[in-house]
């Protein structure tokens, strides 16, 4: 029998001892928008096994509670609380909302910025970094009450306000931008010709607003979701319009030209489509076999139905799905042992789906969001 040289055998022994040091453990983050210590929803996050269960902070109501998801840079995770009026002449503090940090540990939670009304208010969608600051809209505020699009600092200074949206040329967006080349692009969910949003984009300084599309009844309208890049176009969904008016799935070419519907839905997709493996995926808040919605796919050939929520296993999913390690990740606002809503993971193939968390008092509950991914060594 041979022996392994003492020389191998050590450099096994560093390698195992070094993996085994600086093991690395991917933990999903999101928030919750309701219960918790104080009623105002928690930040958290879960192994991407579906263990170890971690609540990080509570909201304390001071500037309402988080609807969005959380977005991370090199130090920080971000994201914002939407308030509670929303109306521009509201003196009361927390009518507004906010932007926050906290240190990628959760130990350091922060307030960086406080929407006023004039310069934005209810922030409803993500933040996107670029070039070293963050960029993200406002539902209402601004100049017409119509929202902003506005930028901040990366060190969570300089507050921008690069755009007021005005109602002829869209209102009201609900949702996150999208980088495209030399763009931001992005939708809004009332305004434009029909009063049924538009599809814009500008420049990356933030100058340079068009208006890029006019949605109607017909073909879908009032967007709450994001745009998607998917075989060099736009594909995105609407909540209304359509045969049904529950809205639509659509795509369109880059220069703005052939917007096509290409899905009618029998009830309203809230959330972004994402891409995984070679389709889109989205989830429909209810309908399906058991009226707790479903998840779906669509691609150019058409739409599938691929999984139906029974209320066990979740009810009404709002927010979108995040693919993490071959697994499809997502949250329901409802449903579940608590009936405030589940954590859940299925295959890219469909198949093996689990519920992995079920929301209650304590741990926050009614997610409206979705995850991120952040790996740290243990």
């Amino acid at each position: 029998m041979s022996r392994l040289p003492l020389k191998n055998f050590l450099c096994l022994l560093l390698l195992g001892l070094y993996q085994i040091g600086f093991a690395q453990n991917t933990q999903l983050w999101s928030v919750t928008s309701n219960n918790g210590a104080h009623g105002y929803g928690t930040i958290f996050y879960i192994d991407n096994d579906g263990s170890d269960f971690t609540k990080v902070h509570d909201f304390d109501g001071v500037h309402g509670y988080p609807f969005a998801s959380l977005t991370q840079t090199k130090e920080k995770l971000w994201g914002m609380v939407m308030g509670r009026t929303g109306s521009p002449g509201s003196t009361e503090s927390a009518g507004h909302g906010a932007i926050f940090n906290l240190s990628v540990d959760g130990s350091i939670f922060k307030y960086v910025h406080a929407f006023n009304g004039m310069n934005g208010s209810m922030p409803l969608g993500e933040l996107i970094e670029h070039g070293g600051r963050l960029w993200g809209m406002t539902n209402m505020g601004g100049k017409y009450d119509q929202g902003v699009i506005f930028s901040i600092g990366s060190d969570g200074v300089d507050y921008q306000k690069v755009h007021d949206f005005i109602e002829r040329e869209g209102g009201r967006p609900r949702n996150s931008l999208l980088i495209k080349g030399d763009k931001f692009w992005g939708t809004t969910s009332r305004g434009g010709k029909n009063g049924m949003g538009v599809i814009f984009n500008l420049n990356l300084d933030g100058t340079g607003y068009a208006k890029v599309y006019d949605f109607e009844r017909k073909d879908g309208g009032e967007p709450e979701s994001g745009l998607t890049l998917y075989e060099d176009k736009l594909w995105g969904t609407t909540a209304r319009g359509g045969r049904h008016n529950e809205g639509t799935v659509f795509s369109m070419n880059l220069d703005g030209s052939g917007f096509q519907k290409v899905h009618d839905f029998i009830y309203s997709t809230l959330g972004d489509l994402i891409l995984s493996n070679g389709k889109l995926w989205g989830m429909m808040a209810l309908r399906g076999d058991h009226n707790a919605g479903v998840i779906f796919t669509v691609d150019s050939e058409g739409y599938q139905t691929i999984h139906h929520f029974d209320k066990e296993n979740g009810r009404f999913p709002e927010g979108n799905l995040m693919e993490n390690e071959g697994m499809l990740w997502g949250m329901t606002r409802f449903g579940g042992k608590s009936n405030l809503g589940v954590i859940f993971s299925i295959g890219k193939d469909g198949k093996k789906f689990k519920k992995a968390f079920d929301f209650d008092q304590t741990s926050g509950g009614v997610p409206y969001g979705s995850f991120i991914a952040f790996v740290s060594k243990q």
